[in-house]
């Protein structure tokens, strides 16, 4: 093009140039929206991928915490002297109630689900009807010496019939709450073994009396010990915890029609407490010490354990789900837990919605009944 004469020449895009910039905009434009849709979505499979496995490392850190203390009874371990003829018991149960919540010479016990609406053995009255345990998965019980357990060692010897247990403790340790009497609690030293119902706590200085006096609800049959303890026996509480798998449909904000399927669990009498959200299945085996060799020689479902004082280990799996649905994939996987229904676990699905899933399996040992 001429430009005027003394004037700079002037010039422009024609109209394909034009169109074909804005062609190559807009693929590139495009596959930078791919990338980011792309990015998206990785971003929040890892991150429901993350949640899961999260999910299913708190419920394992939770149980083990408490089967690995199960049938604590100090240096005594066993609960049965075979070097007598007969064998005598070293352990006794001081409590008016033994009863799920209160049988303390079972460190642990279980209800295997074998129907939709039903357990061998039935469930015990103990399991509450709401939250219900859900059909399909099992019931575990423990009894423990639980972690955050205050201990005191006695600062002389217990006779059987003393009314109070004198122990000593550190003046900076915080009590507060930490014997909300009554509480069962177990006494042992390295021969016996007795659970009674601390009905008092006093502490001073450097030491504590612990009484465990007769009468009222869930209480000891008498004042005995039922044995002696030397000096420096442990003395430390001890609970019954249950676990089990419930969806929420009740009233309250925290409970509605759509919350998802969680882990619960159960200390002692108290209230039941969601643990975590989207644990779907729990499937329990026990193994077995068929031998007195003190390892499993095999792993049976909870309907076939004729003896829970000879189970040294549990196999445990769980099923977790993301809380949410995304994306447009289906689930249309069964997930077989401890072998699949075949083997005495379960097959599982497939649930035909849009959530990730999960099997994480582990294998516990009850230190106090194993090697």
């Amino acid at each position: 093009m001429k430009s005027r004469k003394g004037s700079p020449a002037t010039a422009g895009f024609t109209l394909v140039e034009l169109m074909v910039s804005m062609t190559i905009s807009l693929v590139l434009l495009g596959g930078a929206v791919s990338i980011l849709y792309s990015s998206k979505l990785t971003s929040a499979q890892n991150e429901h991928m993350a949640r899961i496995q999260e999910a299913g490392r708190t419920a394992f850190e939770l149980i083990m915490r408490d089967a690995r203390a199960a049938g604590f009874v100090g240096c005594a371990r066993a609960q049965v002297d075979n070097s007598t003829t007969p064998p005598t018991s070293t352990f006794s149960n001081g409590l008016t109630d033994t009863s799920m919540l209160w049988n303390f010479a079972q460190s642990v016990q279980g209800f295997e689900a074998t129907s939709a609406s039903a357990w061998a053995p039935a469930l015990d009255a103990a399991i509450p009807a709401s939250p219900a345990p859900q059909g399909g998965s099992d019931v575990l019980v423990i009894r423990a010496a639980r972690p955050d357990a205050p201990l005191f060692r006695t600062r002389q010897p217990a006779n059987p019939l003393d009314a109070d247990l004198v122990v000593d403790r550190d003046p900076s340790q915080t009590l507060t709450n930490a014997w909300a009497t009554p509480i069962p609690i177990v006494i042992t030293d390295c021969q016996f073994q007795t659970v009674v119902m601390a009905t008092g706590f006093t502490p001073t200085a450097g030491t504590a009396t612990i009484q465990h006096t007769v009468g009222g609800g869930v209480t000891n049959a008498s004042a005995s010990l039922a044995h002696a303890f030397s000096a420096g026996a442990i003395v430390q509480p001890v609970q019954t915890v249950v676990y089990y798998i419930a969806s929420c449909a009740g009233p309250g904000a925290n409970c509605t029609a759509a919350t998802p399927p969680a882990l619960w669990q159960i200390v002692g009498p108290g209230a039941p407490q969601e643990l975590i959200q989207g644990v779907e299945s729990l499937q329990v085996k026990y193994g077995i010490d068929t031998n007195s060799d003190l390892l499993a020689d095999q792993y049976v479902t909870a309907d076939a354990v004729t003896n829970w004082g000879n189970v040294v280990s549990v196999n445990i799996a769980v099923l977790v789900r993301s809380v949410d649905e995304w994306g447009t994939a289906k689930d249309t996987q069964t997930y077989h837990l401890l072998g699949g229904a075949a083997s005495g676990g379960a097959d599982i699905g497939p649930f035909n919605d849009r959530r990730q899933r999960s099997v994480f399996t582990t294998t516990i040992t009850l230190r106090n009944n194993a090697l």
